[in-house]
């Protein structure tokens, strides 16, 4: 028999009332006589398909008569339910009670569960999905999550503006360096990326205490960054270090003009170009060098300026900010805070494919006053401002009555060439900080330091750089047929020293007769990308002490060697 068609001019109204009638015709005919003969599973699927007809046509028949006494709007959603006796929303679609998902309908005689694609119903299936067209969307009220407050009371309505009726748009999803969820304009973006570094370290000299051979997690960041309007940025990471669980990254950044932005709350800080410029991820060497790992500012919590002048002719990067004086820290030890200011100049950008191209020059300055414990109260080898004793060599530790107190105030040079194959940088950092004892913290001691950097990163297989990061090798590491590649090798290495004034002993603040105040260090290895995500570092770092430092409980050692093996993921 040939399926009837429906001629286009028929109402709607006697489409819902010719389904009606059907659905009760087959229904009286698919009755059992008194005595039931068993069921075929066709007959049975058959009688399913029927009361879920029912089930949709008396959803449908509920909506379309409240659309019909409401706005005309011709949705076939239709508004929310309103509360009588408040006259507003109540957040749930027409006919469902409240705390029920609108979009699905509970099971029963007149709901039966969903069929599959022979006509069977699905065991265990406990909801029907309703139509798309009988979905009601959640915008008008947020859903609450369990152990938040309860839901607002009146419930959200479009006649006022606060509690909101929530907007409620599609998204899309890809990814890239990392995953991204964005709305059809781009105005609302959500990303999430991850680092994960594992690392082995292993001592040529064996016996110290209570530095050991090791495997560690130096870093294990999740990040959650995007936008709510394209003004509006935010950026959240958490971080499992060495010996800390907390928050990393935590800001809002007011982004209307790249030349002018605004950032406020806890982030890098605008001083040296290794830690604010380059990438954790895709740092020559492993670790940052002595100078900023035991004396910068690090992540503090603060609010600056920044943006980009002249990108077209000459890119000059700045930042200004005032932040706490804590190092590392979530909260200020003292009332006084620290300016921080940065350049970062581009003077040859437009020569473009010329070796000059690409060759940046600036510098920046960090200075303020401090009252607090060292931070650092160790100042060690190859380790970031988290590690512990059993990483990284000690080289000089704080007594434990000297205290940061007074003046503070250091300045960084650098200049960086990128061209072709070959990273070169190269930074001068200089400056004081004002220490005392706390038999005495009025008599500030005033310690000075100076260090330096050089070091290079060269690709022996053809990538070409502009910049530091993550680069995308010209053949993926893989060894199955037909695939082959051997990743992106990049060769490594760089000198570093550093020297603090002889008055940090003679003050006082630390022991001559187990520490240093100079050393320098050198790491020479190679960098294995696998693909644009996954690194592997080969490092052996060298250390020379100006002096003897505490090996052990009886010994001392005037040099440090430590081969450093790392895996690293980032997406």
């Amino acid at each position: 028999m040939g399926r009837p068609t429906i001629p286009r001019g028929v109402h709607g109204s006697s489409l819902l009332f010719g389904f009606l009638i059907l659905g009760g015709m087959a229904r009286v005919l698919a009755q059992s006589p008194p005595v039931p003969a068993p069921m075929t599973d066709r007959e049975a699927a058959l009688e399913a398909r029927i009361q879920q007809l029912e089930a949709m046509m008396r959803q449908l028949s509920t909506q379309m008569s409240q659309g019909a006494s409401g706005s005309g709007s011709g949705s076939m959603a239709g508004p929310p339910a309103r509360d009588s006796s408040t006259g507003t929303d109540t957040g749930t679609a027409p006919g469902m009670s409240a705390g029920v998902n609108a979009n699905t309908a509970p099971t029963g005689p007149g709901n039966p569960p969903p069929i599959d694609r022979q006509g069977l119903p699905i065991p265990g299936a406990g909801r029907v999905p309703l139509p798309a067209t009988l979905n009601y969307s959640h915008s008008s009220g947020p859903r609450i999550a369990p152990g938040q407050s309860s839901a607002p009371n009146p419930p959200p309505s479009a006649r006022f503006s606060q509690p909101p009726v929530f907007r409620d748009f599609s998204l899309k999803g890809k990814f890239g360096q990392g995953f991204e969820l964005m709305t059809g304009d781009e105005e609302f973006v959500l990303q999430f990326h991850d680092l994960t570094q594992i690392d082995f370290r292993g001592y040529q000299q064996g016996g110290q205490n209570p530095v050991h051979d090791t495997f560690e997690i130096p870093r294990q960041w999740w990040i959650i960054s995007g936008r709510i309007t394209k003004p509006w940025e935010y950026f959240l990471s958490f971080q499992q270090g060495i010996d800390i669980e907390s928050g990393l990254d935590i800001f809002l950044n007011a982004h209307y003009d790249d030349r002018v932005q605004f950032k406020m709350g806890r982030y890098k800080t605008p001083f040296t170009y290794e830690f604010y410029t380059e990438p954790v991820q895709g740092l020559i060497s492993p670790e940052y060098s002595l100078f900023t790992a035991n004396f910068a500012l690090y992540r503090s919590v603060g609010a600056m300026t920044w943006g980009r002048l002249f990108d077209k002719i000459a890119p000059l990067d700045y930042a200004a900010g005032i932040f706490n004086s804590a190092r590392n820290s979530f909260i200020d030890s003292s009332d006084a805070k620290n300016f921080l200011g940065y350049l970062n100049w581009r003077p040859f950008a437009s020569l473009k494919d010329t070796p000059l191209e690409n060759f940046v020059i600036g510098g920046s300055v960090m200075a303020g006053t401090q009252t607090s414990i060292p931070i650092p109260t160790t100042l060690r080898t190859l380790v970031g401002p988290t590690g512990n004793s059993t990483i990284g060599v000690p080289w000089l530790s704080f007594n434990s009555d000297a205290r940061e107190s007074g003046g503070r105030a250091f300045w960084d040079l650098h200049a960086a060439w990128y061209y072709q194959h070959l990273s070169l940088i190269a930074e001068w950092q200089s400056g004081y900080q004002d220490y005392a004892l706390t038999s005495n913290l009025a008599a500030h001691d005033r310690i000075g330091v100076d260090s330096y950097y050089v070091q290079a990163g060269y690709f022996i297989t053809g990538e070409t750089v502009a910049g530091r990061g993550l680069p995308a090798p010209l053949h993926d590491f893989d060894l199955r047929s037909g695939r082959f590649g051997t990743g992106a090798i990049e060769l490594t290495g760089r000198f570093n020293a550093l020297d603090m004034t002889k008055n940090v002993f003679t003050s006082g603040l630390a022991d001559p007769n187990l520490w240093t105040n100079n050393l320098y260090m050198t790491d020479i290895g190679f960098n294995w990308y696998l693909n644009q995500n996954i690194k592997l570092v080969f490092d052996w770092n060298h250390a020379v002490f100006g002096d003897p430092v505490q090996y052990n409980a009886t010994s001392k050692q005037k040099t440090s060697d430590v081969f450093l093996f790392r895996f690293q993921l980032y997406f």
